[in-house]
């Protein structure tokens, strides 16, 4: 379920017009989750899954970084 999120997360990033170019904040990545309908303990989760799996780094405190990794998989079906 984790990956299924992770990829619903990472398509809703790259539909509001996200990608690898800039990082985005962790308070507009929570509100884009709310929106897809996460919690917010299923979000940490989720979030730790797309680091894992490289498609999500954490740049700086408070910021996150789609990986090109991550907008392939956002691709993925």
């Amino acid at each position: 379920m984790d990956r299924l999120n992770a990829i619903r997360l990472l398509q809703a990033l790259i539909a509001a017009g996200k990608d690898s170019s800039a990082p985005m904040a962790k308070a507009w990545i929570n509100k884009k989750a709310w929106e897809i309908g996460l919690e917010r303990y299923e979000l940490a989760t989720v979030l730790g899954y797309a680091g894992n799996e490289g498609w999500i780094v954490d740049p700086r405190e408070g910021w996150i970084s789609l990986t090109s990794k991550g907008e392939a998989a956002a691709r993925c079906k």
